[in-house]
């Protein structure tokens, strides 16, 4: 059996499909009250990680925004929607890569540097073209750095998925198939590692067991140390990235 626990689901047992009904009623009670230390522990850790978002009011348009896991940081230039066609126009004869959203666009000038044009009273659609341009970035790097760790620590995986997910970081299934959360790119270097190579873990070992701390910490020696410094990383997310998680 295996057991999860999430905010917006509450506790979820998942019993194999050869378990007879009448061993599920006897077994699923007395395995939840074993894992009680642990169904604490996890819910507390949710409840840290769970932010109060501010309105899309409050949320500054970004001149900046910083990648800590890459040390990079992107300039960000807006222009109002009066030029959009023009704007369009030349876009579309460049090589640059550029993103549309119904009356926005969002171009990439420069490595790092990003230009959106639009009716920039209209917040939630900038916002969303800063979510899908994120997105799509970090599905190179963050693939990069996994398989980098999964060679380094022979941790194969199956396929990887970027996601903007509520409140995991990450998971990893069974079929040893991981999902990796895109706003990972505005943690540290050091977490986005403990993340990553978490997952990995899971690959050989799909609960929270001793033997799993046991393994990880083999391969990371402060792993429960960056565990505790990862619940504390969404309270320093940018405004604006709550608004669009699945």
């Amino acid at each position: 059996m295996r057991l999860t626990i999430s905010l917006e689901k509450g506790i979820i047992v998942v019993v194999p499909k050869s378990m007879s009904q009448r061993r599920v009623d006897k077994l699923v009670s007395e395995f939840v009250k074993k894992k009680q230390a642990w169904l604490n522990e996890a819910y507390e850790k949710l409840l840290a990680r769970k932010t109060i978002s501010p309105g899309l009011d409050q949320c500054q348009l970004p001149e900046k925004i910083e990648l800590l896991a890459l040390g990079q940081v992107f300039s960000i230039s807006y222009q109002p929607h009066t030029e959009v066609d023009n704007f369009l126009r030349r876009a579309n004869e460049s090589k640059d890569s550029l993103y549309k959203a119904e009356g926005f666009t969002l171009h990439q000038v420069d490595d790092f540097k990003l230009e959106i044009r639009g009716d920039l009273s209209n917040k939630k659609r900038v916002f969303e073209l800063l979510e899908v341009f994120f997105k799509d970035y970090a599905r190179f790097y963050l693939k990069q750095r996994l398989d980098q760790l999964s060679k380094e620590f022979n941790l194969p995986y199956n396929r990887v998925t970027i996601r903007a997910q509520k409140t995991r970081w990450g998971s990893c299934s069974s079929k040893k198939n991981i999902n990796l959360n895109y706003r990972l790119l505005f943690i540290e270097d050091k977490l986005l590692d403990y993340i990553i190579l978490h997952e990995l873990v899971h690959t050989v070992h799909m609960n929270h067991s001793k033997a799993f701390w046991l393994y990880f910490e083999s391969l990371m020696q402060d792993a429960r140390v960056r565990d505790k410094k990862v619940n504390q990383m969404s309270k320093k997310l940018p405004c604006w990235i709550f608004h669009f998680l699945e």
